[in-house]
């Protein structure tokens, strides 16, 4: 066994037991936190951050300590999640008091008991960028810490990547049953209307599309609504 594998050996099965089940987003994404804090030595806490569409968020959190020092680096718009973020390359600071680069985040980090931080890339391989964020409130994080954490981060990427792809998956797996389901009833209502009219089909949809837009309510609403109650008005008011 290398010697990350024996520094970390337990975290690195659960990551890789994530990898292997259908867990939600949210729940893989709070046990990679929960996990890098265990993991990484002299980690006091430990954050998930997404790049998306230019909007920099917070995904999960071990504690209260990572939100708030998050959300002073996207005030201030410099810091070590930013940078990752930006390069796709981790980001160092074993001493805040002898940073440099963040003037302006070093002082509200030091605010918080934050003496060093760590940020490391998480590749997801569909265009989003995620960074994982730790902190400590001691003087750490040598470059065998940035070693261990590149370490921890292949394995959690895939395991954030795999409950990513899950989750999209659920989403459409759901729009689609709630469009065969406005497909079912748009086509129960245009039978009740071709037996109250003795119009087409085309017809049919045409009134429904009418009767609509004129009543600003969804078409798949009012189709129920004369699902519910064949004898429903059809006009337009």
């Amino acid at each position: 066994m290398d010697g990350l594998s024996e520094a970390i050996g337990e975290e690195l099965a659960e990551l890789a037991g994530l990898v292997l089940v259908n867990e939600t987003l949210g729940t893989t994404l709070q046990r990679v936190a929960d996990l890098a804090v265990r993991a990484i030595p002299a980690c006091d806490a430990a954050g998930v951050s997404f790049s998306e569409q230019g909007r920099v968020e917070t995904a999960a959190v071990s504690g209260p300590l990572v939100t708030r020092v998050d959300e002073h680096q996207y005030a201030s718009g410099q810091g070590p999640c930013l940078e990752t973020l930006s390069t796709g390359e981790p980001t160092r600071s074993p001493s805040m008091g002898a940073e440099t680069r963040w003037p302006a985040f070093t002082l509200l980090a030091a605010a918080e008991g934050v003496i060093s931080a760590l940020s490391i890339p998480l590749v997801f391989g569909d265009g989003s960028a995620g960074a994982l964020n730790l902190y400590s409130r001691v003087e750490s994080f040598t470059e065998h810490d940035q070693e261990i954490g590149l370490g921890f981060a292949a394995p959690a990427s895939a395991a954030v990547a795999n409950a990513r792809a899950y989750a999209k998956a659920q989403e459409l797996i759901e729009q689609l049953e709630q469009a065969l389901q406005s497909r079912d009833v748009i086509g129960q209502a245009k039978g009740i209307i071709r037996a109250r009219q003795g119009c087409s089909d085309v017809e049919a949809f045409d009134l429904l599309r009418s009767i609509s837009q004129h009543r600003n309510v969804k078409l798949r609403d009012i189709a129920q609504a004369i699902v519910d109650s064949p004898d429903t008005a059809l006009d337009s008011g």
